[in-house]
């Protein structure tokens, strides 16, 4: 390489070294930041968006729940005021059926009208009052209830009235008042004889009070007000919660305007009244000639869709704010994440290696005590077979050399020995039920129940045993597990009722949720529940010293089955009056153990 040396003076003559131009590209941070703040301004947009329809659609169903709302309660009030008006029509009409007959047979039956009336009155606690008055105006009939001195003056008979028309329906009053300031409406029914002759009237009284309480049970909100008027606008009640309000709606004029169609059963309008407006709907009355008013204030019924648009408000607020926040920590734990995802793969790594590694031991260590439990069974039997045999062979061939207490020794030894093999059997058994693998199929529990009963009644023949199980009884499970299971439950049934006269065995089934509950009772012995948990342990048996024998194995088997279906046993007892065994087993199967080649 050869290197030119210039001069100070050619130094700075010298032009300057050609560099390399190099375009500034965006980097990957600032493309993933903007891709970011697209995303955020595009999902903003779209919150933006839905909220709107969300306001609007809010608006539209607060209208219509308002409606909904009304409308139900105009219903509810029409309801208890064409009861309460029809419970007093009825009995008017009755009174002034009576009231007719006694004047066309020239006899005024003043005790059986008051009778009449006070039954009604009793009947019917809503009528404060009868009164009865003859065509001349002379009065037949003055009954209050007790506590009613105070009752107002009734108006007076509109003979004229009755005269005039033939309808039959009842005249409604202006409403009065008592001398304490509580409002009573009058209500009248003419009598007519045959020929549609006036023969005199009947009075009664509802109590305001009344309509007032069941209004206040069913008002939605506080500020609903109630209102019952005539056809022609008279104001019979008006009920509100509003102290300040001192003078109802006019509305006469507001009937005017507000139906052109009088013959609708409900109409909605909306009317100014006080500082604000109200929202009303007015029900027409079945067979009376009333409307029956329900309104709102219209503030109140926008107070919902007032506080939703707020709330929807705020919430975008906080919406957008969360946004950016969750944008900033997506931007700046990018690298992070990516850290972290690689750790955590190495460690998931690590954990199936770790996992593989212990469940290969476990499967080792039970191969081990598998060929352990063999291994012992073989062991233990060859020297049990020896005590056996020579227990019998010496009570065969040496019996008269023994004593009678001998004689017991050796027929101990025999029984020991035979029980010890079967308790080694029992014991084979339990281990297979824990590791046989599961055949899952559908199984007729009713069926395979009636099975085993029919092999012990063979068996028992002399047994008075009345056995019930239930149709149609199925569950999912392995038959054969569950033969051994239900086998051992029946047994155990059979064996402690025997000293009853008849057994009774009952097992029904039932649905609970994703599980069936099986029900199995009988009427043996029982037994204390202060050794409930011993029941369901190997070798446990709570009678051993009764003569029922086993080895108690059978139900530690029956729980193990139960448990590999994913269900579960218990049981309830009490002594002397019989047991109940409940198991639970999943509608469908849970648990399926394979084992491994």
């Amino acid at each position: 390489m050869l290197n030119t040396i210039l001069s100070p003076s050619e130094e700075r003559n010298a032009p300057d070294p050609v560099r390399p131009i190099h375009v500034s590209q965006p980097s990957s941070v600032f493309r993933s930041g903007l891709t970011i703040v697209s995303a955020y301004l595009l999902i903003m947009a779209m919150i933006m968006v839905a909220a709107w329809a969300l306001i609007t659609q809010d608006w539209v169903r607060q209208q219509r729940i308002q409606e909904v709302e009304l409308a139900s309660l105009a219903r509810a009030q029409d309801e208890h005021v064409s009861h309460t008006f029809g419970k007093a029509s009825e009995a008017l009409r009755s009174l002034a059926t009576m009231l007719a007959q006694g004047k066309t047979q020239a006899l005024l039956h003043r005790n059986r009208l008051h009778e009449q009336a006070a039954e009604d009155m009793l009947r019917t606690p809503q009528l404060h009052m009868f009164a009865a008055y003859a065509a001349d105006g002379t009065e037949v009939l003055n009954l209050r209830q007790r506590g009613s001195a105070s009752l107002p003056q009734l108006p007076p008979p509109s003979l004229g009235y009755w005269r005039q028309n033939s309808d039959s329906r009842i005249f409604i009053h202006p409403p009065v008042r008592d001398s304490e300031g509580h409002w009573f409406i009058p209500i009248e029914q003419g009598a007519r004889s045959q020929r549609g002759e006036v023969l005199g009237s009947v009075f009664t009284l509802l109590a305001a009070q009344d309509f007032n309480a069941f209004f206040h049970e069913t008002q939605l909100t506080p500020q609903d007000r109630f209102s019952l008027l005539t056809l022609n606008g008279l104001l019979l009640l008006h009920f509100t919660d509003d102290k300040d309000e001192k003078t109802p709606p006019d509305f006469a004029s507001l009937l005017a305007r507000a139906s052109q169609d009088r013959n609708a059963v409900t109409f909605e309008t909306t009317y100014p009244f006080g500082d604000g407006s109200h929202i009303g709907v007015f029900r027409l009355l079945r067979d009376l000639p009333l409307i029956a008013v329900v309104s709102r204030p219209t503030n109140v019924a926008r107070s919902g869709f007032l506080a939703m648009k707020q709330r929807l408000i705020m919430g975008v607020a906080a919406l957008a704010i969360l946004l950016a926040l969750l944008a900033w920590l997506i931007y700046s734990d990018a690298k992070r994440h990516e850290q972290a995802r690689t750790v955590l793969g190495r460690l998931n790594a690590s954990l199936e290696a770790r996992v593989g590694r212990r469940t290969a031991e476990l499967e080792q260590s039970n191969r081990e005590l598998i060929a352990f439990s063999y291994s012992i069974s073989h062991d233990l039997r060859a020297p049990l077979r020896a005590i056996n045999g020579f227990a019998h062979a010496l009570k065969e061939d040496f019996s008269e050399k023994f004593d009678e207490q001998g004689r017991d020794y050796l027929d101990r030894i025999y029984r020991a020995s035979v029980r010890m093999g079967e308790l080694i059997d029992e014991l084979l058994s339990l281990a297979n039920v824990s590791r046989a693998p599961l055949t899952i199929r559908e199984v007729d529990i009713t069926t395979m129940t009636q099975e085993i009963i029919d092999d012990l009644r063979v068996n028992g023949p002399g047994r008075e045993v009345e056995f019930e199980a239930q149709p149609g009884m199925r569950a999912e499970g392995d038959e054969a597990l569950l033969r051994n299971a239900l086998s051992n439950l029946l047994h155990n049934a059979w064996k402690f009722t025997r000293a009853k006269r008849p057994a009774l065995i009952n097992l029904t089934a039932q649905e609970e949720g994703e599980f069936l509950r099986f029900t199995l009772s009988d009427n043996g012995i029982g037994f204390d529940m202060a050794h409930a948990k011993r029941l369901f342990q190997p070798f446990q048996q709570l009678h051993s010293n009764q003569g029922f024998g086993g080895t108690g194995i059978g139900l530690a088997s029956v729980r193990r089955i139960i448990e590999r279906h994913g269900g579960q046993i218990w049981a309830e007892a009490i002594p002397g009056e019989g047991a109940r065994f409940v198991f639970m087993l999943p509608l469908r199967a849970q648990v399926v153990r394979r084992r491994r080649k």
